[in-house]
């Protein structure tokens, strides 16, 4: 209902209201595609015990070749073939030592074809203590942009940025190559971690985990964020032809109103956060289980060296968490009910509600039931998708089984059972309630094992 305007003088006809022909050829031809992509990995990992020294180390070769293929509809690929190797080395060593402490140090070593080399440490110290464990560690970390950030050509609106998109920006004149854009390139993502948690038992029945984690991301890769200008190339690949929002080129060559999307890198982003778990055995048969997570970032308090797209203002795009503060999923379950026949789950799940920004898509609760947009300083607005309300909320499970004999038993289930109107995702529809049925036989085998059917 909210895919196409009607209306000549609506400000969102030119880009919603009709697509012309050339727009009516791209939409048709990133909905039909063709993928035959190719992946070889190889590993060999060795392992050994030193009883006497009280040492125990892994070590390991890691190999892996990509050779995706998009035809040119989803990848930059028309005229080249892309083909991405890494390979890598890690050795880990866990050591015991007194006082009841237990060392682990591991280090990675890895290559990567389009970004070269990266050595990632750990360390951790774990002290015993009562029926549990305190533990402390460190490490660095690193992520590579996927294939899809690197090449991607999708639908005309958004490209990968791995080897640097050039651009006419709007207001620019097409004509006058000097004032050309180049998005800088994505780097790798690194991150380092410090962790803090205890794991163990209490009254044989109360078992607990709880860690606080404080994470520093350098070049973080950005959401999906839109550009304001019109695609020409991504690296060398010529898209001039591609682009869905291409824009409007008034009689002096000015370009306005065409933009796409693609992913950027922060320049730093701490996050951190608390997780933690309760599992209590009440007896055989009830048990009960919580486990809470809250999440905070400094990315919210928007930064200039946030601007990601480098358009000298942080957009609700380049400042926004996109994930719940707060989450909770609670569960008691029933089992051995019946003769030992029969279970019982019930499980809650509370997501606090977040808002969502990401290329196009936009969730958020100040905007709900109308055309998303980003508010520029001069006033104007730029629009995006239509705003159908911030993600998350609350929902109930029910899960219930019998099992008959050896062979046969049956399961029903029902997620969402009160029917909450909860989105989980930016432009869905609502996760209504689902009814699950499953029937499993067992049929034994010579050698007394079983099959399920």
């Amino acid at each position: 209902t909210h895919s196409r305007i009607m209306d000549p003088n609506d400000p969102l006809f030119s880009m919603f209201g009709h697509l012309s022909e050339k727009d009516a050829d791209a939409v048709a031809k990133a909905n039909s595609f063709k993928e035959t992509p190719q992946r070889l990995n190889a590993e060999v990992q060795y392992n050994y015990t030193f009883p006497k020294q009280q040492l125990f180390i892994v070590a390991g070769l890691t190999y892996q070749k990509d050779k995706p293929r998009g035809y040119g509809i989803n990848l930059v690929d028309s005229f080249r073939r892309i083909y991405i190797t890494q390979y890598g080395a890690v050795m880990q060593i866990e050591k015991k030592l007194p006082w009841e402490l237990r060392l682990i140090g591991a280090a990675r070593f890895d290559n990567h074809s389009n970004f070269g080399n990266f050595l990632s440490p750990k360390l951790g110290l774990v002290k015993a203590i009562g029926n549990g464990n305190f533990r402390v560690t460190w490490g660095r970390a690193y992520s590579m942009p996927s294939i899809l950030y690197q090449y991607a050509s999708t639908a005309g609106f958004f490209f990968g940025n791995g080897e640097g998109i050039t651009y006419i920006p709007n207001e620019a004149n097409v004509n006058d190559e000097s004032s050309y854009k180049t998005t800088t390139p994505l780097h790798p993502e690194q991150v380092n971690t410090w962790e803090v948690g205890y794991k163990g038992s209490f009254f044989e029945r109360l078992n607990v985990d709880v860690s606080y984690f404080n994470g520093v991301s350098k070049n973080f890769f950005t959401p999906s964020i839109s550009v304001l200008g019109r695609a020409i190339k991504v690296g060398d690949a010529d898209v001039s032809h591609n682009p869905f929002f291409h824009g409007q080129v008034d009689n002096s060559g000015v370009l306005r109103g065409a933009s796409f999307s693609t992913i950027f890198n922060f320049g730093e982003v701490k996050v951190y956060g608390i997780d933690a778990g309760v599992n209590y055995q009440f007896n055989n048969n009830v048990n009960f289980a919580i486990k809470y997570s809250w999440l905070g970032s400094d990315i919210s308090d928007g930064p200039i060296e946030n601007d990601a797209n480098d358009d000298k203002w942080v957009t609700d795009d380049e400042k926004s968490l996109n994930s719940p503060r707060n989450s909770f999923i609670a569960s008691l379950n029933f089992d051995n009910l019946v003769k030992q026949k029969a279970f019982i789950k019930i499980a809650a799940r509370y997501v606090e509600k977040y808002d969502f920004h990401s290329g196009s898509q936009i969730s958020t609760k100040a905007g709900e039931g109308s055309w998303g947009y980003i508010l520029k300083p001069d006033g104007t607005k730029y629009f995006k998708n239509f705003n159908y309300g911030p993600l998350g909320g609350f929902t109930v499970d029910l899960r219930t089984g019998y099992r008959i004999n050896d062979m046969v038993s049956f399961t029903v289930g029902v997620t969402n059972l009160f029917d909450a109107k909860v989105r989980e995702f930016a432009g869905s529809s609502y996760i209504r309630r689902l009814y699950q049925a499953e029937v499993r036989i067992n049929v034994p085998n010579k050698n007394k094992q079983t099959q399920n059917l």
